[in-house]
């Protein structure tokens, strides 16, 4: 099953959200996407997705992710990931994904770069 932890951060302008547990169509169907729906509800459109005890991830959760950043970019938002594990950062260079998402090692740098978009 499919956790989602969330942290808010920047003066509440940007949510953290750990993601644990395998993100596929299975596990956590329209989990992501209900999440960012709820944070942009609230007036969140930067999120940073922390990634680091996901270790599998599906074409469902691919979709979860892409379906989540076209939302906050339809709001001038953004999303990052963050903390990615080896078979997930495999994927997404497979799949040239990596070109798409801003990816960082640590919340800490995602933070930096969300925290100074306005």
């Amino acid at each position: 099953m499919i956790k989602i932890i969330e942290k808010t951060a920047n003066d509440a302008t940007v949510a953290v959200c750990m993601i644990e547990g395998k993100l596929s169509g299975i596990e956590g169907k329209g989990k992501v996407q209900d999440k960012i729906h709820d944070l942009m509800a609230r007036g969140i459109v930067r999120v940073v997705l922390d990634l680091s005890k996901v270790n599998w991830i599906d074409s469902t959760g691919l979709g979860e992710l892409i379906a989540s950043l076209s939302s906050l970019k339809k709001k001038d938002g953004n999303m990052a990931l963050s903390n990615i594990q080896s078979p997930v950062q495999s994927l997404l260079k497979m799949t040239n994904l990596h070109q798409i998402f801003d990816i960082f090692g640590t919340v800490e740098q995602a933070l930096e770069k969300l925290g100074h978009q306005e």
